[in-house]
């Protein structure tokens, strides 16, 4: 075979994410999920932590007394640091790598783009930009999935994801009024969006409030969104422990490691300009076009406008120039030696009698 290669030998590492509002028990929850994890596959490497918020002095004690280790980590909020730190833990055989929060990383690569950015309109001479555009997300993504997503995807390492939650909106017709309206309509991991559905296990947090004979108790409930094995998919629990999550875990393959080839990208064409060779050539092949039908047609009189509409119906079938620039360069190679002709047999001949 080339390509073509067993598949199913099984998943070795723990990919997971939590995420839910401040409060809602991401951070001790995942800990747990990480310690317990170290303990099921019987690991003899450290938990490490790349801590953006300062959580690790609280949690710092859990980890000795469970594991008796001390935790390692990093204390950051730099894309970059966290890239290092992702090829650290696999030099020191570290059993589990929480990342909490990773949204705070998203922020500082977007920040950091923007500052970049504003640096070399100063060197232009140019106002600063007060935020991102449109253009700006294409860089920063490639950049995230690149150095960070692929890394987290492919690692022989067990990763724990903590993020922030975030709402997402969409326009809903009120059936009142008629009006299309913002609706909230869930909530997301405030990241880069994409990353949101990385995780094989993936958990969100709420903070619940009950009251239980008079007294106010706070819960801590996980909602399992994403389970790709299948085996507590939807499922619920408050302030859950290890043992919820647990069939997750047992259904990994310890050792085995499947990755996904991010390094052979496909060959898109392009020339020196970086445009993509077709579009570079269609748009050259209709200007030409466009250059002889006004030869043909010089003018801007009715009979004039008629010609040129004429002229595109017949070679192109169609009157309308958006079209004919959607179609391939072969075609328009092909339509241009037409018009060519025309002209060569003179503006007065019709078309039809120019050969195909």
């Amino acid at each position: 075979m080339g390509l073509l290669k067993q598949l199913g030998g099984g998943q070795g590492y723990l990919k997971a994410g939590f995420l839910g509002f401040p409060g809602s028990g991401k951070t001790f929850t995942g800990l747990n999920l990480a310690i317990g994890t170290r303990q099921h596959f019987k690991l003899d490497g450290p938990i490490a932590m790349f801590d953006t918020e300062g959580g690790s002095e609280y949690i710092a004690p859990r980890v000795k007394q469970a594991t008796g280790k001390d935790l390692i980590g990093v204390r950051s909020r730099s894309f970059d640091d966290l890239c290092a730190t992702g090829k650290e833990v696999e030099k020191e055989c570290v059993a589990v790598l929480v990342v909490d929060s990773i949204t705070h990383v998203w922020r500082d690569l977007c920040a950091s783009y923007l500052k970049r950015v504003n640096d070399a309109r100063m060197a232009k001479n140019l106002g600063p930009r007060l935020k991102l555009e449109f253009q700006d997300w294409n860089p920063i993504k490639e950049t995230w999935n690149e150095k960070w997503t692929a890394w987290y995807l492919n690692s022989p390492v067990h990763v724990i994801i903590c993020g922030r939650a975030g709402f997402e909106y969409d326009f809903s017709e009120n059936e009142e009024t008629g009006k299309k309206e913002l609706m909230k309509t869930g909530i997301k991991m405030r990241t880069e969006s994409e990353f949101g559905f990385e995780p094989s296990l993936l958990v969100e947090m709420e903070r619940v409030q009950e009251m239980d004979g008079g007294v106010r108790k706070i819960l801590r409930r996980a909602t399992v969104l994403k389970d790709r094995f299948g085996l507590i998919d939807g499922r619920q629990a408050d302030n859950p422990d290890f043992a919820f999550f647990e069939p997750h875990i047992a259904a990994l393959t310890p050792g085995a490691h499947a990755p996904v080839d991010t390094e052979v990208r496909s060959d898109v064409p392009v020339d020196d300009d970086g445009w993509p060779k077709e579009k570079r050539e269609r748009a050259i092949l209709c200007e030409e076009i466009q250059g002889e039908i006004l030869r043909l047609f010089p003018g801007q009189t009715a009979k004039d406008k008629a010609g040129k509409a004429e002229v595109l119906s017949i070679i192109f079938g169609t009157r309308s120039w958006t079209k004919v620039e959607s179609i391939n360069s072969e075609s328009l190679r092909t339509g241009l030696e037409r018009i060519r002709a025309m002209a060569a047999h003179g503006a007065a001949e019709t078309p039809e009698q120019v050969p195909a």
